[in-house]
């Protein structure tokens, strides 16, 4: 593995930037088999709608994805830092954690103000054909300038506010797992027995169980620099069990979990599945290909742009497209080709127009602030 740019990682954050895109355009337009939240469905009928359109109901619940994205979140500077043994990486990213996260969220935010100030949001109507709750659960309050900018300053970093844009919920989220896997990298560093603050932490994480994730990244961004440091190889069929453990764990039915959470299964899926993206020769040549590392270099824009693309124009040319005599299948295979092109071209203007110069000044603020 390059690990001057971990490819094969920012392969598999591309891979999972797609995966959360296509995952929401399933909910929107063919939500089958859909048991979370605004799903309309009771608690007691959630087993019989989840396999009555079993597999397809693995993908429309298939929010796994983002959870890899808090371990990789976890993994990059743990590793870093096993690696070169130094903690300037995690100094700067202590920093300006916040700042990192504040300009791209704000532009999100902003994006979708415009849009919906104009009347471009048409998920009501798109929630209303498809009888599609989770479509009209979206943009229902008063939009306003004052209360855009204090979301992106506060609410939303801080709180998970996501009336702008649902993929925001989770931006809390990110500010305290990264914070959190600082304070494990740090806590942890110089312990030759670092499992044992591992085994603590993880049993910690069943009060907090999203932040798995997290500590599955660290745990193997620890594992993968050892092995390296060692010239240990895992034999291929060890990556390929590990790889499709990590799997069919990440993508357990919640309905079979009982009271295990959903989330503490998805940090440990992540965990394995790194474990054997950063180990697996086979793995690193396909995570490393041209498109899925520009993916990876994308996938925040990505994930930040494409709810906005997908209530306004995909939404648009659906109900156009049904108004025209469309039948729903063809409707579904235009608009989601359509989506490719539309997505792709947001991505790159949100991150040459804001994610860039967002860096750059994050930068400039570390300078002044050191």
């Amino acid at each position: 593995m390059k690990s001057s740019r971990l490819e094969a990682v920012d392969g598999l954050k591309g891979l999972c930037g797609i995966w959360i895109v296509l995952f929401h355009y399933l909910l929107a337009y063919a939500a089958f088999g859909y048991i979370g939240w605004q799903s309309g469905v009771a608690a007691n009928d959630r087993a019989e709608c989840y396999f009555n359109y079993f597999p397809y109901s693995v993908l429309s619940n298939g929010s796994w994805p983002l959870y890899i994205f808090f371990a990789i979140i976890a993994f990059i500077p743990a590793f870093i830092f096993f690696r070169d043994r130094t903690f300037e990486q995690l100094h700067r990213q202590i920093t300006v954690r916040y700042f990192r996260l504040l300009f791209p969220v704000a532009g999100c935010i902003l994006l979708a103000l415009m849009v919906w100030k104009a009347g471009c949001f048409f998920n009501q109507e798109l929630g209303k054909l498809l009888n599609n709750n989770w479509d009209k659960a979206f943009y229902t309050a008063e939009p306003s300038i004052a209360d855009a900018l204090y979301c992106a300053v506060y609410k939303t970093p801080f709180t998970g506010n996501s009336d702008y844009c649902s993929v925001l919920w989770c931006m809390n989220l990110i500010l305290y797992g990264s914070y959190f896997s600082y304070l494990a990298i740090m806590g942890s560093a110089m312990l030759k027995k670092r499992y044992l603050i591992y085994g603590g932490l993880f049993l910690l994480t069943f009060a907090a169980p999203a932040y798995t994730a997290f500590l599955g990244g660290i745990v193997a961004a620890d594992i993968v620099v050892a092995l390296n440091k060692r010239n240990i190889t895992l034999p291929n069929y060890l990556n390929l069990l590990l790889l499709a453990g990590g799997v069919v764990i990440g993508n357990f039915p919640e309905v079979w979990l009982g009271k295990v959470s959903v989330f503490t299964v998805y940090g440990i899926g992540a965990f394995m599945v790194l474990i054997s993206c950063c180990n697996s020769v086979w793995m690193q040549k396909i995570l490393s290909g041209r498109f899925l590392v520009k993916a990876g270099e994308y996938s925040f824009t990505l994930v930040l742009s494409h709810f906005t693309v997908m209530m306004s124009f995909s939404a648009w040319l659906f109900l156009k497209l049904h108004n025209g005599g469309i039948s729903y299948v063809w409707n579904i295979v235009i608009v989601f080709l359509t989506a490719v092109p539309a997505n792709w071209l947001a991505g790159f203007l949100f991150y040459q127009l804001i994610e860039k110069p967002s860096v750059r000044l994050t930068k400039w603020i570390y300078r002044q602030l050191m």
